[in-house]
């Protein structure tokens, strides 16, 4: 016979709402540093404006690759810390389950580590084909200092590289293991089970190796 579980919100602690306020600043000062970039590009197309380019370029890379890791990253320690505690108040009221907004906060079928390493992963390898086709460019034209940033670039995408495949694979096998827990604690209305499908970066079904 199915467990008849009443949702409540369960509280988290301090750490989880300071995760919290830290992604909220995170998505705030994205959308000026997006905004900034957008602004001195427009600006400096049309004229309106002379920006330099070292400050274009800057406002660009960091928009584009610095940025989103990061917001990934603090969405991913504020996930984890509420997964961990909802497990634990699990343990502590049996009868009762998260609310459907903890459950989409912090129990996805996705474990909160694999976007992350899915975006160092992408992120890796296009700085490792992009820089491994402008070294040897650079050291033919003896551009020391240009061939040393290059190279330390090609080093930095290969270790990402080198670190992504296996943190991929580890937060596919343990996102495995927190659905299976989360299944024996609570029985859940399929349209939230369908809406814990869906990944954060991706409007999906949920069909990646940590279903």
């Amino acid at each position: 016979m199915e467990k008849t579980l009443d949702a409540v919100e369960f509280p988290l602690s301090a750490r989880v709402r300071e995760a919290r306020r830290w992604l909220v600043a995170t998505s705030a000062a994205g959308a000026v540093l997006v905004g900034a970039a957008v602004a001195s590009v427009v600006a400096n197309a049309s004229g309106w404006v002379s920006v330099p380019r070292a400050i274009q370029a800057g406002l660009v890379l960091v928009t584009l690759f610095l940025l989103p890791v990061v917001w990934v990253g603090v969405h991913a320690v504020w996930a984890l810390r509420g997964r961990a505690e909802l497990f634990i108040a699990a343990g502590e009221h049996p009868r009762r389950r998260p609310t459907d907004r903890q459950l989409v906060n912090h129990l996805r079928n996705e474990h909160p580590l694999m976007p992350l390493w899915g975006m160092v992963a992408v992120l890796g390898g296009l700085g490792t084909l992009c820089l491994g086709v402008a070294l040897p460019f650079a050291l033919a034209d003896g551009a020391v200092l240009a061939g040393v940033l290059l190279g330390t670039g090609l080093a930095v995408s290969l270790a990402a590289l080198a670190l992504a495949v296996p943190g991929f694979r580890r937060a596919a096998r343990q996102g495995s293991e927190d659905r299976r827990r989360r299944t024996e604690l609570w029985s859940l209305p399929d349209a939230v089970e369908r809406r814990l499908t869906i990944p954060l970066l991706g409007a999906g079904d949920g069909a990646h190796p940590g279903a």
